[in-house]
């Protein structure tokens, strides 16, 4: 009996053990997920909910009117558009709650109803044509591209807005991404030279303005009840020069910043915070001339585009700064769906040319055409007003001749560069693009493209695309698309800048910087 017992004594003492050791575990698995789930703010201690900013060389907080690009970041969460882009670039509802086209001209915007203006004023479609006109004054000088073919705005009712555009614009619900402004606030101002501090609907509001700092608070009556910030409060520090910045963040005293300079080390060190680099906007690419008779054959620019090798090019010309790209929406866009990448395979480009009946002699490729042998060589066209692009054209042509492709370089003056472009009196050339935010793709594949590229599946896929918000049809089209443009090879994607977001370690979120906004997901922000 007295075995008995003690066994029963231990087996007790074991399962409470192995039940309190279970809740120990299940108590610490929960504080883990706490920690990395922001959202939870009751759970949460020992956290700092200001966050600090910086802005250098400040003109003007007025979202419309400033040149700078500390500002124009930051006045994404104190202005809102009608529409906004996510971390891939993709259309979200902000202040607009429906848009509908109603032909290839018109395009009708349901506002969102309820939402308020700073001063507790009411946001109505006024304030959506206000904006509109002022932008298309000439006001603006960063958003005066978005409103180029609109033709006019006309209030529908205090919710409703009709523009109309002068010609069709593919995705133009893309370029509804300037800020709206409270038309009421400036009744009897000249906005050109008002010195208001403007309003907004965003998520925070100016809640102070002095010589040296911008304090911003939530707004208690932002429309998106859950977007409720962490942050109880936002100081953007204001410096005369970016250099003051670098050492601000140096000193612990700035959370987020955007750089401008490549070495950003040799100002900031090493330590203490963390780096995200990201594809700009800028992109560069090889064009052909496919109206050429020897260029027209896609095995032959399929082949070219096998024998160029792009990091080498990135790293051998340009260095810090600028990365590889394959296509223009390869900067993160939600319809790149597909890489790309053509990486150099000398090998595969001798026996599509092979294939396609030319013959390699010891320096160049030949081909019998009609009785006559014809050499395959072309000319490259680049502006010397562009370092970069003609140090990239020289090492384009050492690369093909090492392939025994000759390549003559036409070094031309920007004039004469534009006027060979615009005429299409080239063989090939080294061109770039800034690029919009929406997938459209009509500057490569449209009418009077560029390239005179020209294939009836590519037009009937941009048809399509252009008329449909089917994301479904989208994705398919797109694809196909890609598949077109790996096997014609009409333009040769080369490379495109960088831009670079740095933040503190003790920075907590998550941090998706892009080219439209590097606030992504700043409600869930707060500092350790």
């Amino acid at each position: 009996m007295r075995n008995n017992n003690f066994f029963k004594y231990i087996f007790a003492i074991v399962v409470v053990f192995l039940v309190g050791y279970t809740i120990y575990v299940i108590v610490q698995n929960k504080t883990d997920t706490i920690e990395e789930n922001p959202d939870q703010t009751s759970t949460l201690t020992n956290i700092q909910t200001d966050l600090r900013l910086a802005i250098s060389e400040l003109d003007t907080i007025n979202p419309l009117r400033t040149n700078n690009r500390n500002v124009q970041e930051i006045t994404k969460i104190i202005y809102d558009p009608l529409v906004s882009l996510n971390e891939n670039y993709k259309l979200e509802y902000c202040l607009a709650e429906e848009i509908a086209k109603s032909d290839d001209l018109t395009y009708v915007i349901k506002l969102r109803k309820g939402v308020l203006w700073q001063d507790n004023s009411n946001f109505t479609s006024e304030d959506v044509k206000f904006t509109i006109d002022l932008i298309k004054s000439g006001i603006s000088p960063i958003y005066s591209e978005n409103l180029k073919y609109v033709e006019s705005a006309d209030i529908i009712d205090s919710t409703t807005i009709k523009i109309k555009l002068i010609e069709p614009i593919s995705f133009f619900e893309y370029n509804l991404t300037f800020p709206i402004m409270c038309q009421k606030y400036y009744i009897d101002e000249d906005f050109s030279t008002s010195e208001k501090i403007p309003i907004g609907t965003g998520m925070f509001r100016i809640a102070e303005f002095s010589s040296n700092i911008i304090k911003l608070l939530p707004n208690e009556i932002y429309w998106d009840i859950n977007r409720k910030p962490m942050a109880t409060e936002i100081n953007i520090n204001l410096y005369n020069t970016i250099g003051e910045c670098y050492s601000a963040f140096k000193n612990g005293e700035i959370d987020v910043l955007t750089v401008k300079v490549t070495d950003i080390e040799t100002y900031i060190g090493n330590l203490g915070y963390n780096k995200i680099e990201y594809k700009s906007r800028e992109y560069d690419f090889l064009t052909f001339n496919t109206s050429n008779e020897l260029l027209s054959d896609p095995a032959v620019r399929k082949a070219i585009s096998l024998a160029i090798d792009k990091n080498t090019i990135v790293a051998s010309c340009l260095g810090k700064g600028y990365t590889p790209s394959n296509f223009s929406l390869d900067m993160g866009n939600w319809l790149y769906t597909k890489d790309l990448n053509v990486s150099i395979d000398t090998e595969q480009a001798a026996q599509i040319l092979n294939n396609a009946g030319w013959e390699r002699t010891s320096n160049s490729w030949q081909k019998r055409v009609e009785g006559k042998t014809i050499r395959l060589a072309f000319s490259l066209t680049v502006n010397t007003n562009n370092q970069n692009r003609v140090k990239v054209a020289e090492s384009i042509k050492e690369q093909l001749s090492n392939f025994a492709i000759p390549v003559t370089i036409n070094y031309y003056s920007f004039e004469s560069y534009k006027d060979a472009i615009n005429n299409k009196n080239f063989e090939t050339a080294i061109s770039g693009i800034n690029l919009g935010y929406s997938p459209n793709l009509n500057t490569f594949f449209g009418e009077g493209n560029i390239a005179n590229y020209n294939n009836e599946e590519v037009i009937e896929i941009m048809n399509i695309v252009s008329n449909t918000t089917d994301e479904n049809i989208l994705y398919e089209k797109y694809a196909r698309l890609y598949d077109i443009y790996l096997e014609e090879a009409p333009y040769i994607g080369l490379y495109r800048n960088t831009n670079i977001v740095v933040y503190n370690q003790s920075l907590v979120g998550n941090i998706t910087a892009n080219a439209f906004n590097i606030y992504h997901n700043i409600e869930k922000w707060y500092r350790r």
